[in-house]
């Protein structure tokens, strides 16, 4: 029988999340994010339990949607990450509110013991990769670009199939 050794959790340092993402051939975080970006209703919950290095690569790029360097009320907080899941994010099936505790959850954001002030946070160690590999590629380009990619492909599809069944008949 053919084990595996467990993917490190949502929190495990980053050299354990590097090695899980070489296991499964996910080392590119932009390669990653472009192909969760042509899904639909990705689970937070899911991804955090059964696919961490995914998880942290979606959650890398909600936190790059936030400013960086400034507090931000809440309001702004929930209208980044509205915005952001109507567009880049709109793969998961997650409301901006729930989004938001899983990036204080995580570290990636802060806020202060009220609930009103919201700071993008240094990256804890379990994403400072991906932070970083995102940092230097633009996710909502690379989630624009899989989804052109994945439009396209679908449209040659569906011309194969209009062409085979003229051809058949």
């Amino acid at each position: 029988m053919n084990r595996t050794a467990p993917s490190p959790g949502p929190f495990d340092p980053p050299e354990a999340a590097a090695q899980a993402a070489a296991r499964a051939g996910g080392g590119d975080p932009a390669a990653v994010l472009a192909r969760l970006a042509v899904k639909r209703g990705v689970s937070l919950g899911v991804l955090a339990g059964s696919r961490p290095d995914e998880f942290r690569i979606v959650l890398a790029a909600a936190a790059a949607a936030l400013p960086e360097g400034r507090t931000s009320t809440e309001r702004e907080v929930n209208d980044a990450l509205a915005g952001w899941l109507a567009g880049p994010g709109s793969m998961l099936a997650v409301d901006h509110v729930e989004l938001r505790r899983w990036l204080v959850d995580t570290g990636l954001v802060t806020r202060d013991g009220y609930g009103r002030a919201y700071e993008r946070a240094a990256p804890p160690p379990a994403y400072a990769l991906v932070v970083e590999a995102l940092r230097a590629a633009d996710p909502a380009r690379i989630v624009e670009a899989a989804r052109a990619a994945s439009a396209i492909e679908r449209e040659r599809r569906r011309a194969e199939h209009e062409r085979r069944g003229r051809a058949a008949t």
